[in-house]
């Protein structure tokens, strides 16, 4: 068997968001239900524990928020669903999971969008994480911030991809998203 080999240029920083469904006035004591599908040990929990701890502290106590990993509230599709009927306060969710209810959330996920993290950071931090935001906010969520979940690099066993056209003819298990098929697709 060959070794696998990397396309490591221009790849894509895929976001994940921390989202709320809109809270009522804090004039009691608040329980949030924070869901997210990745186990204990990845550092969307981690950091997700880290923030509850957090808000737990600076609110002494009238805001607690607990974490449910490894899709305890289900799939992301499943979170979403739950942040808009508001069975579930929070989620910790990628990107591209919301393209069921905004298709143009895809944007994030178009491969090679971004050259280094910094392009991404500076893009998510400012007009167009804005706007992204304000979309998700016309279904019902409120983004907190955006998240890094690092960038995605493209490994085979048949043979090096450094341009474009290598592509051409692997089959490569790709995320089911419209944005990031379509692409693919259209690399061949």
């Amino acid at each position: 068997m060959k070794s696998p080999t990397t396309l490591i240029k221009g790849g894509l920083l895929a976001a994940s968001l921390m989202a709320f469904a809109p809270l009522a006035a804090l004039a009691d004591d608040v329980s949030i239900r924070l869901g997210h599908v990745l186990p204990e040990s990845h550092s969307w929990h981690v950091a997700a524990t880290g923030f509850a701890e957090e808000v737990n502290s600076r609110t002494e106590g009238r805001v607690a928020i607990k974490v449910f990993p490894s899709g305890q509230l289900g799939s992301e599709k499943e979170v979403i669903e739950g942040l808009q009927f508001g069975s579930v306060q929070a989620g910790l969710i990628g990107s591209g999971s919301f393209q069921g209810i905004e298709p143009r959330m895809g944007i994030i996920e178009m491969p090679y969008a971004w050259g280094a993290r910094d392009q991404a950071f500076a893009a998510l931090d400012g007009d167009l994480g804005v706007a992204l935001a304000d979309m998700l906010d016309g279904k019902g969520i409120k983004v907190l911030g955006w998240w890094e979940n690092g960038f995605r690099n493209i490994t085979n066993n048949v043979r090096p991809v450094e341009k474009p056209e290598d592509l051409a003819g692997l089959k490569i298990r790709v995320t089911p998203d419209k944005v990031r098929l379509a692409t693919f697709e259209g690399l061949g």
